[in-house]
């Protein structure tokens, strides 16, 4: 009887991801209309609203559309959201029969624009000839309606480039912004109370199920953990296996302790500088210049020339100690090198952040609008009172703040947004699970320092996690060679933890 119904499912799911379904304007309008007319849960077929990736056909070897969902999945029949959904199916002739869901950083990252170009050249060379993977739009991403990205708090940030300015002269600027984004928000009938991960949850678990799908696989990346652990704890029965990168716990001092743990991978970086000789004798005394720098600038900030992508003018960008901070603190996401970039700017060579400063000037497609209310629904009871910062470290705290990072940054958003923090039932796990996880994490991420291992497997019996030395935020990104095959063994065979060798190479060499 089993085996019945796994034929029936896999029927169900080849005739329905193959064949041709309704086809739909690709400029549909945000949806205000009501459940009972929406056909919720149903995948129709539309034109992609993105250019394809060289070897993607749509029709043939992928399919996009979009599935409507339920606002509130409490109020079937309330107002509705539309999520964009990508199919792609296995190139291989028996697949298994349950795919892969993949959700990506944030939270605000396209799941669309991340996953769609690596799945057409080597990520699915790699993954499809196993299992099908659909890439889901979350709700408030890009490509999905509504669009969660805050423009004017854009606007705002490039208008203030060429100034100098206090943190409560950028609060103030960025208060205003953020206003006008609610406001336009409230405008075209958003709720941003629906838009947090246990709705998210429930939208997956409705869309796999629309597709035929009975069980999945999640993979997540940073943010896109979070999202994983709410389809663990509400869908246990869906979830084959997970894989995390970056793995986050569900934890409420999370967003409280960002910028304390930034703080605390700095100081490890500074102190590993000073343990290792030719650190130490090409960077002396590194932690120390580096906050002398930050008060210097703030100071006498530098002016540097940066010419706009967007309308090929110059403008003046002053560098104070507080962008230096935000732009060390981002740096910190994706290198270990740290030590040798802050030599690099304390030598007067600022290359790096005039790039950084660049890629500022140009629209992300980032969704910080879906970002607060996740934030802020999942980790917002705390105060200002509650955030702990080194003293030493205040304007570096500050930089962090203003560049629109950590705590205090995101209780300054409440202030104007007003989005109440769920009840810890709703959004914490309340027993043990055993869908096996396998967590791929850096020990040098700023955000999820290893303090945290023990809360992550604290409610998942069957969690197997690994920390890469010399990695900081993703492991996917800085250790790609070893978290693949670890990743498929793993998809294979979830019941153990896949062969683990090639970790050590991952040794932290500071240049």
């Amino acid at each position: 009887m089993e085996m019945q119904g796994k034929e029936k499912i896999m029927t169900k799911r080849r005739m329905f991801v193959m064949s041709g379904i309704i086809l739909l304007c690709c400029s549909v309008p945000v949806i205000k209309g009501h459940a009972a007319n929406a056909e919720i849960g149903e995948f129709k077929e539309a034109p992609c609203p993105f250019a394809l990736p060289e070897g993607l056909v749509l029709g043939e070897n992928f399919k996009f559309g979009y599935v409507n969902v339920p606002e509130f999945h409490e109020k079937r029949n309330g107002k509705f959201l539309q999520l964009a959904v990508a199919i792609f199916p296995s190139s291989g002739e028996k697949p298994a029969p349950d795919p892969l869901v993949m959700n990506t950083s944030g939270p605000g990252k396209s799941n669309m624009d991340n996953f769609v170009p690596d799945i057409a050249a080597m990520l699915g060379k790699f993954l499809l000839p196993d299992r099908d993977i659909v890439i889901i739009e979350l709700r408030g991403l890009r490509y999905s309606k509504p669009f969660l990205m805050c423009n004017e708090v854009f606007e705002a940030r490039k208008s203030m480039m060429e100034k100098n300015l206090s943190p409560e002269e950028t609060k103030t600027i960025i208060q205003k912004a953020l206003k006008a984004s609610r406001d336009r928000f409230v405008r075209e009938g958003i709720n941003l109370s629906a838009f947090n991960n246990v709705e998210t949850a429930a939208d997956i678990a409705l869309i796999m199920a629309g597709l035929g799908y009975d069980k999945f696989n999640i993979v997540g990346s940073s943010a896109g953990t979070l999202v994983a652990h709410h389809v663990i704890r509400d869908y246990p029965e869906r979830v084959r296996c997970a894989v995390m990168d970056a793995g986050l716990p569900i934890e409420p001092a999370i967003v409280r302790d960002m910028v304390p743990n930034f703080i605390d991978i700095l100081k490890r970086y500074f102190e590993q500088c000073n343990n290792d000789p030719a650190c130490k004798s090409a960077y002396p005394d590194l932690e120390k210049r580096f906050l002398n720098l930050l008060d210097s600038l703030n100071r006498n900030p530098v002016t540097i020339p940066i010419n706009d992508p967007q309308t090929g003018k110059e403008i003046n960008y002053v560098l104070n100690g507080y962008r230096v901070a935000g732009f060390v603190s981002m740096s910190m996401y994706f290198s270990t090198q740290i030590p040798s970039m802050i030599g690099k700017i304390l030598a007067g060579d600022y290359s790096e952040i005039k790039e950084h400063a660049r890629s500022m000037l140009t629209p992300n497609y980032f969704a910080d609008g879906l970002g607060h209310t996740i934030f802020l629904s999942e980790a917002g009871d705390y105060s200002y009172s509650d955030i702990k910062i080194d003293p030493a470290y205040s304007v570096f705290a500050k930089g962090i703040s203003d560049f629109g990072l950590g705590g205090e940054y995101e209780l300054y958003v409440n202030e104007i947004w007003n989005i109440p923090c769920m009840d810890s039932k709703r959004i914490q796990y309340q027993k043990e699970y055993d869908v096996p996880v396998l967590v791929l994490n850096g020990m040098y991420d700023p955000v999820i320092p290893p303090k945290y291992d023990t809360e992550m497997k604290k409610h998942l019996k069957n969690c197997y996690l690994f920390r890469f030395d010399g990695v900081p935020h993703s492991a996917f990104d800085n250790a790609t060679a070893c978290v693949l095959p670890m990743m498929l063994e793993f998809l294979k065979d979830p019941s153990k933890a896949p062969d683990s060798s090639c970790v050590k190479n991952y040794k932290l060499q500071l240049k």
